[in-house]
């Protein structure tokens, strides 16, 4: 540190006698330790120099990663199944045929000041699309995509998709043709 103080300050002292134009730094010759520092104090010098060089002033700061986890259990330790996470069953529902159901966001807060239209359409669900389903299809375990019975099932009429062929479950009826 001593050293490269008294570098610097002969450095600038040659630089503002002469222009700088003329004078090229690299032509400087640096004294040595011997030249600045008297003999009993270059030993101790070593010493405290050559800790400053190891060791940085500042800590560098613990890198915080944002990147968003599930925490999806894969192997549990008891059985070593596959573990169903609770948040996405307990906000989202899944039909039979496979699509995945959610009630819109903010269907209880601040009623007083929602239209009465506005209030019956957040009272409504709304699909996933085929992404989500996916994805929510791998965040739960098996047993919660097999068909549910429940008595008096408010879900009842929409666990089946007749008018879709390839989900359709009931063969469809056939009409023959007139005759005239």
């Amino acid at each position: 540190m001593f050293k490269t103080l008294a570098v610097s300050a002969a450095r600038f002292a040659i630089l503002s006698t002469k222009s700088a134009s003329k004078c090229l730094i690299n032509t400087i010759p640096k004294p040595t330790v011997s030249q600045l520092l008297p003999q009993s104090n270059r030993s101790l010098c070593s010493i405290v120099t050559s800790n400053l060089q190891q060791k940085p002033l500042l800590q560098p700061l613990p890198q915080i990663s944002n990147e968003i986890t599930r925490t999806l259990t894969k192997y549990s330790f008891r059985k070593g199944k596959r573990k169903s996470q609770k948040k996405a069953l307990k906000r989202f529902y899944r039909l039979n045929w496979g699509i995945w159901i959610r009630t819109k966001a903010g269907r209880h807060r601040k009623l007083w000041k929602k239209s009465s239209a506005r209030k019956r359409r957040l009272r409504q669900h709304v699909f996933c699309n085929a992404t989500q389903s996916y994805m929510l299809d791998k965040m739960v375990g098996e047993y919660w995509r097999r068909p549910k019975y429940y008595v008096d099932d408010p879900y009842e009429p929409y666990h089946t998709r007749e008018e879709f062929p390839i989900t359709a479950m009931k063969p469809r009826p056939y009409f023959p043709k007139e005759e005239q």
